[in-house]
């Protein structure tokens, strides 16, 4: 039997592909595979994977139409054949003796005959800007305890620590004995969430090594984790998590307080990596998600310390003031004096772009759409070059202050290219700015927090 299966999801990562290939081809450990999954790359991935088969028969080579991480990492578990799986990010690298020294701990283990369910080590954050390279080692692990056989369910701070899913060794018949699998959502977000606890939950041994031998990349400028364009991942990875736990009937009350701490802390990090125009959409979802949590007591849990208990509380109670405290500014720290002006530009120049435009529509016909009119009317513009949008007329009257109002459906084909303002409450602006793209408008400006403050005063 192959020792270790290496799985290495790819997609348009030419760039890096080759050194991650270079590290795998190398390693000390020879009885492994390395199989690359390729998710539809659109670059040149395909003609260096061919290269490198040429060089490698270990390498076996995946090609499938784009479908996202979670479908490739479960079409390269369901074609490995190692006994212990490994994986590896196409745009990382590893050193040469990484395998041989994870697959020889993972055996060694005295008390299992059949070597551990997953052996885990540290790893290096990896950079290299302007020739500069950098690698600094990254105690992940923390203060968890090292060398020594543990249960993952008896050390709950385990499965709140970085996910780090590529420093580790899964073995094979584990995985298949508790169906573990990756949640096939599009794209490539928090998938490694939901895996990691799934591992946790399940593995009856694990040992943490605080040597490091895996290089993660933290200057991909595309990574995928850096993406605004799934805003409910996170919440997808959730609720992958909780179906997993009501499923296996395990010890909810106790998986649940450890997912709930989890989620406050993804959702945290998701919730901070967006644009401010998409922060409350996630932020809504948010709420509505622990108030079930609260409520069935989930949060009193070890886990949430009173600090985040307390945050908890505040941003469910005060949703409205957690969100104005929380949200991105504009602000730029390295600018102190410019704070106010560079503010006041941005926030301007979304107005002119308003103003200027020949021809408004308005979508929303409710009070912050109505603030959007009056400051219009007041810079001089013409009624007549203005109009309001609703989805529904019906629930609306004709006109409102003599601008007339008009049905989405009823908008000709040659109007898509006006300007349309989202003018609606936060929670609802995200819904409606993805169904005018569907329905081919052009020229979208959503009233955000900042501008909706400037037409009040």
């Amino acid at each position: 039997m192959i020792k270790v299966s290496v799985l290495v999801p790819i997609y348009n990562v030419e760039k890096y592909l080759g050194q991650c290939l270079e590290s795998l081809c190398t390693q000390t450990l020879k009885d492994i595979e390395i199989i690359c999954i390729n998710d539809g790359s659109t670059d040149s991935c395909g003609m260096i994977l061919e290269s490198y088969q040429k060089k490698d028969s270990r390498i076996k080579v995946i090609t499938k139409a784009n479908s996202g991480y979670g479908n490739s990492m479960n079409i390269g578990l369901n074609n490995a054949s190692g006994e212990y799986i490994g994986i590896v990010e196409s745009d990382d690298f590893v050193d040469s003796d990484m395998m041989e020294k994870l697959y020889s701990c993972a055996k060694s283990e005295k008390n299992c005959n059949d070597g551990l369910d997953i052996v885990k080590s540290n790893c290096y954050f990896y950079s290299q800007n302007e020739g500069i390279e950098k690698n600094q080692y990254n105690n992940t692990l923390g203060e968890l305890p090292l060398n020594k056989t543990i249960k993952p369910i008896h050390y709950p701070s385990l499965f709140l620590k970085m996910q780090t899913i590529w420093s580790a060794l899964y073995k094979r018949d584990f995985l298949l004995k508790n169906n573990i699998r990756f949640n096939e959502t599009p794209g490539a977000s928090y998938q490694d969430v939901s895996f990691a606890f799934q591992v946790y939950a399940c593995a009856e041994t694990i040992k943490l090594i605080p040597e490091a031998y895996l290089h993660y990349r933290i200057d991909n400028v595309a990574s995928s984790v850096k993406s605004p364009n799934k805003i409910f991942c996170a919440c997808d990875e959730m609720n992958y998590i909780d179906s997993f736990i009501d499923k296996r009937g395990m010890d909810i009350i106790n998986l649940k307080g450890i997912a709930s701490r989890l989620g406050f802390r993804v959702f945290k990090e998701n919730y901070e990596n967006l644009a401010s125009a998409y922060q409350y959409a996630l932020y809504i979802r948010m709420i509505e998600y622990f108030k079930e949590y609260k409520e069935k007591h989930y949060i009193d849990n070890p886990l949430w310390e009173l600090e985040a208990k307390e945050e908890l509380n505040y941003c469910i109670d005060n949703p409205n003031k957690y969100f104005l405290d929380t949200c991105k500014s504009f602000e730029d720290k390295r600018m102190k004096s410019n704070i106010c002006r560079n503010q006041e530009i941005y926030i301007q120049s979304i107005l002119d772009e308003i103003k200027n435009s020949k021809n408004i529509m308005i979508y929303g016909a409710g009070i912050i759409g109505k603030d959007l009119l009056h400051y219009l009317l007041k810079q001089g513009m013409n009624k007549n070059n203005v109009n309001f949008v609703v989805s529904n007329a019906s629930d609306n009257p004709d006109k409102i202050d003599e601008v007339s109002v008009i049905q989405i459906d009823d908008i000709p084909e040659t109007k898509k290219n006006n300007v349309v303002v989202v003018a609606v409450r936060e929670q609802i602006q995200y819904e409606i700015m993805q169904e005018l793209i569907k329905r081919k408008f052009t020229n979208i400006i959503a009233v955000d927090i900042e501008i909706r403050k400037r037409l009040l005063y």
